[in-house]
């Protein structure tokens, strides 16, 4: 009975998470970045988009079909994906601790993560299906140290497919993994099983169009480092070798674990929390390679710039290992409290735009679109309409479905053709408008007031 009510308010969380980010919708103007994103994108079905994998649109598109091109198909899907990573942590959880109650602790620390709870339920995309996609490998790991059935090695062979369709980063978990078996024997009994020829035939078949896409002779690869480059701050190397990146590295992953550390801290010297002593399994070396391969590859790029969310994915299911090392007195209270701690975060979390709004704090959720899409609309209707970024690409396609918007920033687009005899091209920058005369415009648009240029062929 106990592990039923368990499962029932990790379930109610899930349900409320789910609940509360598609309400946020309808408070919103405008689409945050990501969702701006997959409406431009989810127009077409492709093996790529730009510097993402495509399985996130692809659920995107699908999502389109059934709900329509409209701000609830996308807060739907993160929904669904967020609800999906409490449930699935919850599972991997109930696995490694055999106690119902500590195992859903899990699950409530993941409150304390500003990054998970602020970013994840709010606006991203690729990031939140690897979390999922992530703590899906892990669990499947767990299933095959319990039974190597072959069909637990074609479950982890869907889910490395879908993992790395989902977000380039999850080559670091791979790598990971392929480190942590040459030093765990219970890894190695799994990967020289036979039977992980399953897994790796399935992986390789489900990536294996989107590869080709990416190596192909359209030389995408070439787009992708670029834009890699830029995200991590990679700077044209002219002075000496830096061990700087580790101390950044080290600060986003500070930032991303402070409040749980917090909290341990406050429950040890409190005497409410104590500490487990626990075996050099499988599970710690994973993490220990994790923390030294994501170390390595800051270090050896020489990276000036370390997001939390990047670090988000690859270190969540983690929250399970620092659970099963802690014991905890009173555990009736703690549950309680935790689970209400959730559901404000969530309650704050719903409110938050709404009150942004009332009290006019600045944020671009709250500009619409419709002065570009009436514009657009009312003057120039037989054109064919391209936006400077998909940002405005996707919001103006939200406002008019029914039209193939193009965004002058989508690199991978070059492989369609497009019949149009007159198209009507808007620029945020007037030098980049080259013997044309500007049409049209629109100045002092959004919270960045930008001045926008209407140019016709």
């Amino acid at each position: 009975m106990g592990k039923n009510v368990s499962l029932n308010k990790i379930a109610v969380l899930a349900l409320l998470s789910f609940l509360a980010i598609t309400l946020i919708t309808f408070f919103k103007s405008a689409l945050e970045l990501e969702d701006a994103e997959q409406a431009y994108y989810s127009q077409w079905l492709r093996w790529g988009y730009d510097d993402q994998p495509p399985f996130y649109t692809w659920l995107q598109y699908g999502f389109n079909t059934i709900f329509g091109v409209g701000k609830i198909s996308f807060s739907i899907l993160r929904g669904i994906l967020f609800a999906g990573t409490l449930l699935m942590l919850y599972r991997y959880s109930k696995l490694r601790i055999k106690d119902a109650d500590t195992s859903k602790l899990a699950v409530l620390a993941l409150a304390l993560i500003p990054v998970y709870i602020d970013f994840t339920f709010r606006r991203l995309s690729h990031t939140s299906l690897l979390c999922l996609s992530v703590v899906a490998s892990y669990y499947c790991i767990q299933l095959l140290m319990q039974r190597k059935s072959i069909s637990n090695y074609l479950l982890l062979g869907f889910v490395v497919g879908v993992g790395l369709l989902s977000k380039y980063n999850y080559a670091f978990f791979l790598v990971t993994f392929a480190l942590g078996f040459l030093w765990d024997k219970d890894l190695r009994a799994i990967v020289f099983n036979p039977k992980m020829l399953f897994t790796i035939l399935l992986s390789c078949l489900l990536v294996a169009p989107h590869v080709y896409w990416l190596l192909g002779p359209d030389g995408f690869q070439s787009f992708l480092a670029s834009s890699i480059e830029e995200k991590i701050g990679i700077e044209e190397v002219e002075s000496e070798f830096s061990f700087m990146p580790i101390l950044i590295y080290w600060k986003a992953l500070f930032a991303l674990l402070f409040p749980i550390l917090l909290v341990v801290g406050i429950g040890y010297f409190s005497k409410f929390i104590g500490f487990n002593k626990q075996k050099l399994h499988w599970f710690s070396k994973m993490f220990l390679v994790q923390f030294i391969v994501l170390g390595l590859f800051f270090l050896v790029f020489q990276s000036q710039k370390v997001e939390t969310r990047w670090l988000l994915p690859l270190f969540i299911p983690f929250v399970v290992l620092l659970i099963e090392t802690l014991s905890f007195k009173n555990k009736a209270t703690l549950l309680s409290v935790g689970y209400w701690v959730f559901i404000a975060v969530i309650g704050v979390q719903t409110i938050r735009t709404p009150i942004e709004k009332i009290l006019n704090i600045p944020s671009s959720v709250h500009f619409g679109f419709e002065p570009i899409a009436n514009k657009l609309n009312k003057n120039y209707d037989e054109y064919q309409w391209v936006l400077p970024n998909v940002t405005y690409a996707g919001n103006v396609r939200l406002l008019h479905p029914e039209r193939t918007i193009i965004s002058a920033d989508d690199y991978s687009l070059r492989t369609l053709e497009f019949k149009h005899k007159k198209e009507v091209k808007i620029t945020i920058n007037l030098s980049e408008v080259k013997q044309t005369t500007p049409v049209d415009s629109l100045i002092g648009f959004g919270k960045e007031k930008e001045n926008l240029y209407f140019c016709t062929d």
